[in-house]
């Protein structure tokens, strides 16, 4: 492994950043599970956890991390859990023993694996760029996720486990992830045994979010804007934003983030509990860069499903054609588990629609039976453990092989 470049006289690309110190919060009477990491949240709750670094083809370092499941696997597959937007590893068991969906596969005997994505606060290495230095490093949306990130990480898992295939569950992005991958390298669709995607997001033609539209409608604009000072990695876990959502979220978490999320995701205040809603907002805000957002936001614009607009000469260099590729999902042959809500302003019904209509193997859009359900429940809500939950562990039953 290359070390870090250290020596640097270029600007600082993290500007406006703070030190977390834990101390302090815990002084100012700050619900731990706020600022435990990964193994710390394991190990409290009587998890054995192991952590492993995999480097992708083009030498970005991510750390994963690997839960031990309670009792004898018996020949089940591994399952592969990958976060959303803005989230990490975290986000499967921050909410504790009976909502951290991690917790609750290990209980039931997978061996668990918790992906972090480049560029969040646990993948922010690179064999040879310096995230704070280097604009490079930032130049990924999640077409690298899909087409880099899983691919190094699904095959550092079957490896360690010596096993054919696994399962995969997402939410957010972590879908999205999982559509570019098997569209662009199909050949993994042969190492999923079965895909569980919650609030899946591909086609983003129907967003009901107000504010995530008129922040796409200038995304051209924006990301110019960012790239001109310098800003290529966005609501980081170090930087002053993600200090003070902590600290307000501790002291109303529904009143204050509460409504953040009814503003952006159509969250139902008081659907979620307090004290979870808080330590949440400990672990979200970790980081993604600018060019990612602005992936996203040309989904919106676009109506489509595709590669990341360059511009023409730009896409002309990287494609081979003036416009972006579309996804050809039609290349995804993985069965596919897609859980969805009526209320979700990001994975919206329309769009789910349009999504299903071209893969080839649902094996079922299961819509939650509850008009409030958003983005988040899925991994918040104490709903989940009757609606989400045991539905996952069917049909990871049914498609896993048990010797």
């Amino acid at each position: 492994m290359v070390a870090l470049n250290t020596n640097r006289t270029e600007k600082l690309m993290k500007p406006y950043s703070i030190q977390e110190k834990r101390y302090l919060k815990a002084e100012a009477g700050f619900d731990e599970d706020t600022y435990l990491n990964f193994d710390e949240l394991a190990n409290k709750y009587d998890y054995s956890s192991e952590e492993h670094s995999v480097v992708t083809e083009d030498g970005y370092i991510l750390k994963i991390f690997r839960i031990i499941p309670k009792c004898e696997t018996n020949g089940r597959y591994p399952v592969l859990l990958m976060h959303g937007i803005l989230d990490s590893s975290d986000a499967w068991i921050l909410a504790g023993t009976e909502l951290g969906i991690g917790f609750i596969l290990a209980r039931n005997c997978y061996d668990v694996w918790a992906a972090n994505h480049r560029g969040n606060s646990y993948s922010r290495r690179h064999v040879r760029l310096d995230p704070n230095f280097d604009p490079e490093f930032w130049d990924y949306t999640f077409d690298e996720h899909g087409n880099y990130d899983l691919p190094a990480i699904i095959d550092h898992i079957l490896q360690n486990t010596t096993q054919p295939k696994l399962n995969y569950v997402a939410h957010s992005q972590g879908t999205t992830d999982f559509f570019v991958l098997n569209s662009l390298r199909p050949e993994y669709n042969d190492k999923i045994s079965l895909a569980i995607q919650l609030a899946p997001v591909a086609w983003m033609k129907h967003i009901k979010s107000p504010i995530s539209v008129v922040v796409a409608e200038r995304t051209t604009l924006l990301k110019r804007l960012l790239d001109a000072i310098g800003l290529r990695e966005l609501f980081a876990k170090n930087h002053l934003i993600h200090f003070v959502t902590e600290i307000l979220c501790q002291v109303a978490p529904e009143p204050i983030c509460g409504q953040v999320l009814s503003l952006t995701v159509g969250y139902k205040q008081g659907s979620v509990n307090a004290r979870t809603l808080s330590v949440a907002f400990g672990h979200l805000l970790n980081g993604i860069s600018s060019k990612d957002a602005a992936h996203f936001g040309q989904l919106v614009t676009s109506g489509h499903f595709q590669r990341y607009d360059e511009g023409k000469e730009g896409n002309i260099r990287r494609y081979g054609r003036s416009k972006p590729p579309k996804y050809n999902v039609t290349l995804v042959t993985a069965p596919v588990v897609l859980f969805t809500a009526k209320n979700d302003w990001v994975s919206s019904q329309k769009d789910v629609g349009i999504l299903m209509s071209k893969l080839p193997n649902v094996v079922e859009n299961y819509v939650i039976p509850l008009s409030y359900w958003s983005h988040h429940n899925y991994l918040w809500d104490p709903q989940a453990a009757v609606y989400v939950f045991p539905k996952i562990l069917d049909y990871l039953n049914k498609f896993n092989p048990i010797t």
